[in-house]
C-alpha cells in the first residue's frame, strides 16, 4: 500500500513539473517579449521613430514615439526573434543598432532593449 502511495505522489509532481517546462525543457513565458524602452534623458520633448526587424527581415514593429523630456515609454514589446532596429531621432538620419544582448545575463527574463536619448547621442544598453 505504501508503494502505491509512494509511487503516485512521485508520478503527480513529475506531471506538475514537467507542466511548467516547455518543449526541450525551456520556461514557458518570461524570455518570449522584449520591451522596447525609449527614454528621454534631455531637456526638451523629442519624437523618435522606432523600427524593429525579424531575423527574417519582417518588420516586427514600426512606431513613432512623442517623449517629454526625462520620460521613458515601456508600452511595446516584441516576439524574441529580433534582428536589428533602426531609430531616427526628430526625423533626422537613421540609426541601425544590431540586436545582440548578454545572454548569460538575460537568458531566463528575456533582453528588453532601453534606448536612451542624452544631448550627447543614443545608447543602446540591454536590461532583463
Amino acid at each position: 500500500m505504501k508503494r502505491r502511495s509512494l509511487l503516485s505522489t512521485a508520478l503527480g509532481s513529475s506531471i506538475v513539473i514537467s507542466g511548467c517546462l516547455g518543449v526541450g525543457g525551456e520556461q514557458s513565458g518570461e524570455g518570449t517579449i522584449v520591451e522596447i524602452i525609449p527614454s528621454n534623458n534631455t531637456d526638451q520633448q523629442i519624437s523618435l521613430e522606432i523600427a524593429v526587424y525579424a531575423t527574417d527581415d519582417s518588420l516586427l514593429l514600426d512606431h513613432s514615439y512623442s517623449l517629454p523630456a526625462g520620460h521613458s515609454d515601456e508600452s511595446r514589446g516584441v516576439e524574441d526573434r529580433v534582428d536589428h532596429l533602426v531609430v531616427s531621432l526628430n526625423g533626422e538620419d537613421e540609426i541601425r543598432h544590431e540586436y545582440d544582448p548578454d545572454v548569460d545575463i538575460c537568458s531566463r527574463d528575456g533582453e528588453d532593449v532601453q534606448i536612451i536619448i542624452e544631448s550627447e547621442g543614443i545608447t543602446f544598453p540591454y536590461s532583463c
